[in-house]
């Protein structure tokens, strides 16, 4: 008799919870359409005040979420950022218009991240070795991820030596790379110059102090004539025409 009565309960508990969840109106949540034009429209104003190489992880609704509670189709009229909340993480608001010309405003919280270029290693390369455009490749990582102290901007690379031996496909940091070597105005050097069917070398003389991987400034002894170039190591200027 008492297990009876248990499951009779249970039923009826079960019976009065489908009905609470039917009670529930299809527009408690906003509608989906409504979300995603909120997302495009945020990614385009991350895009334009923080990176055009953004990615929105999270987006939160602070204030005003149950004004948009409705069947109502709804579309963006105006993003403005509004304050930087944390790493990564920023608040802004919203205005936004239905058929009926109907305001309404939200208050969300995104929280995104930035894709930046590292550098890897496109073959094994030994200590003692002078970086060519050849030796490694670019790849876009989240910024929130980075290892520390990797190179995100290739002129960093151009003309450095590795002071340690790097396996193929490894994140390029600047704990790997040599001191840039320092030459003095005076010293004289091959200008080697380049264009897209033509390599000519003679030589020069700096015209002022350089580093490898720096720019150079060259009087070249042939022509007289002074030229901008690359040092791409102590005895070598590059120079593209």
């Amino acid at each position: 008799m008492k297990r009876s009565c248990a499951i009779e309960t249970a039923c009826c508990l079960a019976l009065i919870a489908c009905c609470l969840l039917c009670a529930v109106p299809a527009w408690a949540e906003p509608a989906k359409g409504v979300m995603d034009s909120i997302r495009q429209a945020v990614l385009r104003e991350l895009a334009e005040t923080v990176s055009s190489s953004v990615e929105l992880d999270d987006l939160r609704i602070l204030k005003g979420e149950e004004s948009i509670r409705s069947a109502e189709e709804y579309t963006v009229s105006g993003v403005e950022m509004k304050t930087y909340s944390g790493r990564n993480k920023v608040t802004l608001s919203l205005g936004l218009t239905n058929r009926k010309k109907e305001a309404k405003s939200l208050v969300v919280e995104a929280v995104y991240d930035v894709l930046v270029d590292v550098y890897v290693t496109s073959k094994a390369l030994k200590a003692g070795s002078l970086l060519g455009e050849s030796d490694y490749h670019a790849l876009k990582q989240k910024s929130s991820r980075l290892p520390a102290g990797a190179i995100t901007v290739r002129k960093d690379l151009e003309g450095r030596m590795l002071k340690a031996t790097v396996g193929q496909g490894i994140v390029i940091k600047s704990d790997y790379l040599a001191a840039r070597a320092g030459v003095k105005k005076g010293t004289k050097v091959t200008v080697v110059v380049e264009t897209d069917n033509i390599l000519v070398s003679t030589q020069g003389e700096l015209r002022r102090d350089a580093v490898v991987g720096g720019n150079a400034r060259v009087l070249c002894d042939s022509s007289k004539k002074e030229v901008n170039g690359i040092l791409v190591n102590p005895e070598t200027v590059r120079v593209k025409i």
